[in-house]
Parts: C-alpha cells; sequence; structure tokens
C-alpha cells in the first residue's frame, strides 16, 4: 500500500512540473507564433529612455498617434509603406489590423545599449528623424518586433558607435 501511494505521488508530482514547464513555453511559442506569422504594422512612436531598478533598462514609447495612447480594441489601417496611418475603436475580432488591448510602452534593450541608443533617439528627434516600431498583428493578438530610427533597428546602431 504504501508503494503504490509513492508511485501516485510521484506520477502526481511528475504531471505538476509538466504543467509548469508547459505553461510558459506555451506563452513563448504564442509570441514566437505572432512575430513569425503577423502582419506588420509601423507606427510612429516618440521615446526617451528611462532607468528603472527592477526592470533593467527599456526605452519607453509613446505613439504619436493620439489615438493609440488608450488601451482598447481597434482597428490598424496602414498606407502602402505599412505606417499606420488610422485607428478605429471596434469590437469586430474578424477585421484586418484588429487588435485587442493595444498599449505600446515600452521597448527592452540591452543594459549597455540602451543608453546610446537613448543619445541616438535625442539627436532623431532634434533632427526630425523618423522613429517607429514595428509591431506584429496575428489572431487579435500583438508583439514588438523591433524599434527603428530611420529605417535602422535600434540595436543597430551600437555597432555604428
Amino acid at each position: 500500500m504504501e508503494g503504490e501511494m509513492k508511485k501516485i505521488l510521484s506520477a502526481a508530482l511528475a504531471v505538476y512540473f509538466l504543467i509548469l514547464l508547459a505553461v510558459p513555453c506555451y506563452i513563448i511559442y504564442g509570441y514566437y507564433d505572432i512575430l513569425s506569422k503577423g502582419e506588420a504594422y509601423k507606427i510612429d512612436v516618440t521615446a526617451y529612455d528611462p532607468y528603472d531598478p527592477f526592470r533593467g533598462r527599456y526605452v519607453d514609447i509613446r505613439p504619436a498617434m493620439t489615438e493609440l495612447w488608450y488601451s482598447g480594441s481597434i482597428k490598424l489601417v496602414k498606407d502602402a509603406n505599412d505606417f499606420v496611418v488610422a485607428a478605429e475603436y471596434t469590437d469586430d475580432a474578424s477585421a484586418p489590423g484588429y487588435v485587442k488591448n493595444l498599449k505600446i510602452e515600452r521597448y527592452y534593450m540591452n543594459e549597455k545599449t540602451a543608453p546610446l541608443v537613448e543619445d541616438r533617439q535625442r539627436r532623431a528627434i532634434a533632427d526630425g528623424d523618423r522613429i517607429y516600431v514595428i509591431i506584429k498583428v496575428k489572431g487579435g493578438n500583438y508583439a514588438i518586433e523591433g524599434l527603428y530610427i530611420n529605417d535602422i533597428a535600434a540595436e543597430e546602431f551600437v555597432k555604428f558607435l
């Protein structure tokens, strides 16, 4: 009887650990799927680089279009260059460009490169250069693919500095 109880307990513990492993894998796969198969949208942003001791370095970004400042379900409309030119609040999940709870606030970066990108962003804003993020949208969900300054990825600027 005692040996049988150990087997049941071992099996339950194994199932528990498999579930613990499966949940983060499912979340990671979901973001990977959006990034690999989602439709690209470019959103102009303004940005600066704060430091948070608990989250590390990130670039705090805010969409240039005020319609995108507040989270909610929206339909993104893009031009021929994939830049978002309009956003309409909607609950129609079948609409192309539908995103639920779009809230673009942060772009996480390497701790050493974030200050360099921050300096480049300040110069870009002063020079009137274009700063934007590319998000990928699939099934109402989204993931940020990258931050760009004049069509060059923010991480690439570090190689030139």
